[in-house]
């Protein structure tokens, strides 16, 4: 990637659902943006209602804990920004997540079995570096021609049958086993984080989801609706409007990032965090969010929808 970027700045929102099925939500998504930088971060836990909670808010906690506020903050260091340097961390920090899944599942009986899934990425400008681990997903919807790409792989049973030519991709979507994960948070202490970098242009959206989403919207779907608008609120809302119209099978969580040149952005450039999940259900309220030991006042909001 290349050192010399646009000026830019990156319009966001997260949202989750419960859906219209599950009585409650095991996702759980962090959102942190400031002017021209983003970290966001989709959890899709698993192992049951109190479980799939606790593995998925264990993992943004702790990454959450790791990247903010010290190192992301407006007086951190140029390099400390960049994505190479900070892809090397969010695979330590996912790694460490996964650990502490581990731990909590051996102290605490009613948590064995937890885990959940990680699709996370650091935005710089036009640089992006995704950490991921399981079959929650980041696509890249081009501005300019509307064509989506896939960026991360799923790490599933089903998805690892269509890559070695077993099964074709539409036998995939209705698979008994497309459910099944060969790579999560929480199976073990050892664990692989897969990396991308992807280079953005302006006018190019990012989308970050659980599949409760791709459950039921097929990606040309997703590019289509991500291009309805510049407003990144109602992109999320509307793929999971989408979703729950189709049946809601399960919890559905996205987070947009829109890439714009700075000249056509008059929004608020302040520091934002935003977490949701666990507690929510149908509301789409925003707000900020802090955890235990960071100071709420660091940051800009209006302060609901603490996961803590």
């Amino acid at each position: 990637m290349t050192d010399l970027q646009p000026h830019v700045v990156l319009a966001c929102d997260a949202q989750s659902n419960t859906g219209r099925v599950r009585e409650n939500n095991e996702d759980s998504v962090l959102l942190w943006t400031r002017h021209d930088i983003a970290l966001a971060v989709v959890a899709d836990g698993m192992g049951g209602a109190v479980a799939g909670e606790e593995a998925s808010r264990i993992a943004i906690q702790t990454i959450y804990q790791a990247l903010l506020p010290a190192e992301l903050q407006p007086s951190a260091p140029a390099h400390v920004v960049d994505p190479v340097v900070v892809g090397d961390k969010l695979k330590d920090v996912i790694a460490q997540a996964n650990r502490a899944i581990v731990r909590q599942s051996d102290l605490n009986p009613h948590l064995r079995g937890m885990g959940t899934t990680v699709t996370s990425a650091f935005v710089h400008g036009t640089r992006a570096v995704i950490g991921h681990v399981g079959d929650s997903r980041a696509y890249l919807v081009q501005g300019d021609t509307g064509h989506i790409e896939q960026i991360t792989v799923d790490h599933s049973f089903v998805e690892a049958m269509v890559l070695a030519g077993h099964i074709t991709r539409a036998e995939a979507e209705d698979h008994p086993m497309r459910n099944i994960l060969y790579r999560a948070l929480g199976q073990s202490l050892d664990m692989d984080v897969d990396l991308y970098e992807v280079a953005l242009d302006v006018g190019d959206r990012l989308i970050l989801c659980s599949d409760g989403l791709t459950l039921h919207v097929h990606p040309e779907e997703i590019a289509d609706v991500a291009l309805e608008a510049n407003s990144p609120e109602s992109i999320a809302k509307r793929l999971i409007e989408l979703a729950n119209e189709r049946g809601g099978q399960d919890n559905v969580s996205v987070v947009v990032i829109i890439v714009l040149a700075a000249e056509d952005n008059t929004g608020e450039q302040n520091s934002r965090v935003v977490m949701r999940g666990r507690q929510h259900t149908d509301s789409w309220s925003s707000g900020s969010a802090s955890l235990a030991g960071l100071d709420p006042e660091q940051y800009s909001g209006d302060g609901r929808d603490p996961l803590s």
